[in-house]
């Protein structure tokens, strides 16, 4: 597949998906805001000092995120997010705070932006996309000043899985993403393309294969037959990796702290 052929599902999947996101990942990770209270905290305490900073949220979507940051450290905050009707939902959620951002339509590998531009990038939930994640990871770096912060966050396959489940569920269920790291390998990235890693956390929750369904696969027209026949098709070790029932699986979600370095160019 081309990469913008995958972009053009990338873009179908999410105007389809933006009137029901919020719900779905609320559901997920049990909580309102849209990601679990440890994810939160990380983020919140990465950017706890971005009052009237410039703050890029790469993949902004409906601005579960934005909202949070908005509310607590009150950055200026630019969302960049491929999809017009993530956009026009955060759009209409952030009014009271029109003043203190600016939403743009675009690339994420194919930004509109001065060198050295942002004090902060947020990345949650979007690497994945990137046809190449070394490259775009030397774009957010260019586009930090000094020792500017940096925070992605993404599901992760299990350390000990070496592309032999998780890959394959999500190619299974999904179209639209490149690839997933494993927590280790997204701190390689970031350490060797022109930043320093303040810390790794993952957090590892509980989804059902229904929810799987309803979040991903019908959007895909993958039926739970097929969901079925990989999960059953599984190994010993996967089961036991990922706490594999009849009903739900565990998943893990990895975020990085990290600082740009000062050498990075």
């Amino acid at each position: 597949m081309t990469d913008t052929a995958r972009k053009k599902i990338i873009q179908i999947y999410y105007s389809v998906r933006a009137k029901d996101y919020d719900q779905q990942k609320s559901r997920t990770w049990k909580s309102s805001q849209g990601f679990g209270p440890e994810v939160l905290h990380e983020v919140l305490d990465a950017f706890k000092s971005f009052q009237n900073k410039l703050l890029l949220e790469v993949g902004v979507g409906s601005g579960r995120n934005a909202k949070l940051l908005l509310e607590k450290t009150r950055p200026h905050l630019v969302g960049l997010d491929l999809t017009k009707e993530m956009l026009n939902i955060m759009r209409k959620k952030m009014s009271v705070y029109k003043q203190d951002i600016d939403l743009i339509l675009g690339d994420a590998e194919h930004m509109p932006f001065a060198p050295r531009a942002f004090e902060g990038i947020l990345c949650m939930s979007t690497m994945h996309y990137f046809a190449n994640q070394e490259e775009s990871l030397k774009k957010f770096a260019g586009l930090l000043g000094d020792e500017g912060i940096f925070v992605c966050g993404d599901l992760s396959p299990h350390e000990s899985d070496n592309r032999e489940f998780f890959e394959t569920l999500e190619r299974t269920i999904s179209k639209a993403h490149a690839r997933y790291y494993k927590a280790s390998e997204m701190k390689k990235l970031l350490e060797t393309h022109g930043f320093r890693v303040i810390r790794t956390k993952t957090i590892a929750y509980r989804k059902s294969y229904d929810k799987l369904i309803e979040d991903k696969a019908r959007y895909f027209n993958v039926s739970p037959k097929r969901l079925k026949r990989h999960l059953d098709a599984a190994s010993e070790e996967s089961r036991k990796r990922y706490a594999l029932t009849d009903t739900e699986l565990t998943q893990f979600f990895t975020i990085v702290v990290a600082s740009r370095l000062n050498d990075s160019k």
